[in-house]
């Protein structure tokens, strides 16, 4: 639920002009975490804003 948050209000930024500083309010972290996600967004799309951590595994294979 928080990536959809985070994607919505990204998306904002890059398409209605929400300013940066407003998307970071919402999305409790600072204007240049903000700034950030938005040339993730910009370079990656939708898959830029998919958590890191998400794609590794717990499991190491040796």
């Amino acid at each position: 639920m928080r990536e959809l948050d985070r994607l919505k209000v990204i998306q904002a930024v890059v398409d209605s002009g929400l300013k940066p500083g407003r998307a970071a309010e919402r999305l409790g972290l600072s204007v240049r975490q903000v700034e950030w996600l938005v040339l993730r967004y910009r370079a990656a799309g939708i898959a830029g804003l998919v958590s890191g951590k998400r794609a590794s595994s717990s499991l190491a294979v040796t």
